[in-house]
């Protein structure tokens, strides 16, 4: 018998998770907090409400690194082990 069960991600993770975001366009991108919060917010909500038909399940979009989300956000992708020593205490205050 399969198990069934889905794995659904509440919403405290989900706001780690873009609080994840939103730090790394501002401490390792340069963006000002408040252009780091709408664009993290402007594609939250594109990705936790798809139109039908089209777009990924959110629920899979947050198997994504924070910061490569980041990164996607900005167009551009940086070496994430370059940036670790900035990232990690990122990490760290979301309990991510």
């Amino acid at each position: 018998m399969i198990n069934s069960t889905v794995f659904t991600i509440g919403k405290k993770a989900k706001d780690a998770f873009w609080n994840v975001v939103e730090d790394c366009l501002v401490e390792v991108h340069g963006l000002p907090r408040q252009d780091a919060h709408q664009r993290s917010m402007d594609l939250r909500t594109r990705i936790e409400s798809p139109l039908p038909g089209i777009g990924i399940s959110s629920e899979i979009f947050y198997h994504a690194d924070p910061f490569d989300v980041a990164c996607d956000i900005v167009g551009n992708q940086l070496d994430i082990l370059q940036y670790f020593p900035q990232y990690d205490p990122i990490l760290e205050r979301h309990n991510w």
